[in-house]
């Protein structure tokens, strides 16, 4: 009798357990539209009480960088078609001989690249497959996954800041006038690239070189390449792409943004992107995540509408009084930039703070506004890396990490979440912050 209770009392417990996880799992599939509907509300609410007509928010809303962000993303979906993402990654795998130093290095190395020019999101997700792969050939353990995806998820937010089109705070940056895609792209690059040098740097140097002979890491580097022997590259279309890219870019660097604005180039070139795709008999399958589209969408609506009622003009008023030096004034921001980004996410930040930036620029400091729009990007950056919601690719990420079955040597289960993230997180923010206010003093 005894028994039976207990039975029925662990199915009873099973079934709560049961009924939680899916009410959880309810709870994070709808939280990002509760997220969207509630900064719409906000916005709304505010619009109203301080007498904000809605339609003249809506007139000066920023569409170009959702529709940039649109076609990038499509764009990206496109390459991934062809296999170059794969490609790309076992041919990594296949230098580093699977010394994890040299994953790190290139792995790291290879994304920031990718994210300058393309969806950082889509281009991580491409490769995770042999990412995985690789981690779970070559043992690594709990300390090395922590530094490898931490350093993934920096260099993912340093390489989308170094191009005008790499990532949303660019865009945002590039839509408000400050700057050109020229005068951005010539500073932000190399700033972003010194930057991602210091962080691969520093977790090269944390990570321990390998003590073994490397016979166990060629036989995973060889397992590897198997699995994915079969994969057809569609180096045609490839070339393709990069044309029509390059031309993108040409455009975007010399047709002045009044005769044919950025996100025209980029529609334009995204259409002879697909054709080309189509003639040549590559199945075109484009798919997006219209959730991060609508999350951005309510931020640009949040921040103009507080742009609006004219609380910022106060917050600026407010810090020149007490700020007297430019320089300094915009040190400052920057610092408080990167903790808003850090806190509530790199997108309220870009798109809250703007009107700062725009207001500071219009100030003594407008002959280097393209110097303070790159300084702001590199505050939101740094900022995006300190905790793992900083990021837009950190929960994807943690989630794809945790469900990939990593162990470690004795048969534990690797995972990689806000706190295991938390150390390297601080570290990132303190390198990064601290390059940007280096280079914005000598500069500014």
């Amino acid at each position: 009798m005894k028994n039976n209770v207990a039975v029925k009392g662990i199915f009873h417990w099973k079934q709560c357990v049961g009924t939680a996880n899916a009410s959880q799992g309810r709870w994070k599939k709808s939280a990002p539209l509760l997220l969207v509907a509630g900064m719409f509300m906000v916005g709304s609410v505010l619009a109203l009480t301080f007498g904000v007509p809605v339609k003249m928010v809506m007139k000066n809303y920023s569409y170009d960088v959702l529709v940039i962000m649109i076609v990038m993303e499509l764009f990206t979906n496109l390459i991934a078609e062809t296999g170059a993402m794969e490609y790309v990654a076992i041919l990594i795998a296949q230098v580093s001989q699977g010394k994890k130093r040299w994953c790190l290095l290139l792995f790291g190395g290879g994304l920031c690249i990718v994210s300058s020019m393309l969806n950082n999101i889509t281009a991580v997700l491409m490769i995770l497959p042999v990412v995985f792969t690789l981690l779970k050939a070559i043992e690594a353990d709990q300390q090395y996954i922590c530094v490898f995806f931490a350093v993934l998820l920096a260099l993912s937010n340093t390489g989308g800041a170094a191009s005008p089109v790499g990532d949303f705070p660019a865009l945002v940056i590039l839509s408000s006038g400050i700057t050109t895609f020229v005068g951005y792209l010539i500073r932000a690059f190399p700033l972003f690239l010194l930057t991602s040098a210091a962080l691969i740097g520093v977790w090269v140097f944390y990570v321990k070189p390998e003590k073994g002979d490397g016979a166990v890491r060629s036989l995973a580097v060889s397992i590897l390449k198997s699995q994915y022997a079969n994969i057809e590259i569609r180096f045609d279309v490839l070339k393709c792409l990069g044309v029509v890219f390059s031309c993108m870019l040409c455009a975007w660097c010399t047709v002045p943004q009044e005769l044919l604005p950025p996100e025209v180039i980029a529609v334009l070139g995204y259409c002879a992107a697909m054709v080309i795709s189509s003639a040549k008999g590559m199945k075109v399958r484009q798919f997006m995540n219209l959730g991060s589209v609508l999350t951005i969408a309510s931020f640009l609506f949040l921040a103009q509408v507080i742009a609006q009622i004219g609380v910022l003009e106060v917050f600026v008023a407010y810090l020149q009084q007490h700020i007297t030096n430019p320089k300094v004034l915009m040190l400052v921001i920057m610092v408080i930039t990167s903790l808003i980004a850090g806190l509530v996410g790199a997108g309220p930040a870009a798109a809250a703070i703007m009107p700062v930036i725009v207001e500071i620029c219009s100030g003594p400091l407008a002959v280097q506004s393209d110097w303070i729009a790159v300084a702001y990007a590199a505050a939101i950056c740094s900022g995006s890396s300190l905790f793992m919601w900083s990021a837009t690719a950190g929960f994807i990420l943690s989630a794809k990490v945790n469900a990939a079955g990593l162990e470690e040597e004795n048969g534990s289960k690797i995972a990689w979440g806000v706190g295991q993230y938390l150390k390297y997180g601080m570290v990132n923010y303190a390198i990064q912050l601290g390059i940007a206010l280096t280079v914005a003093a000598m500069v500014l």
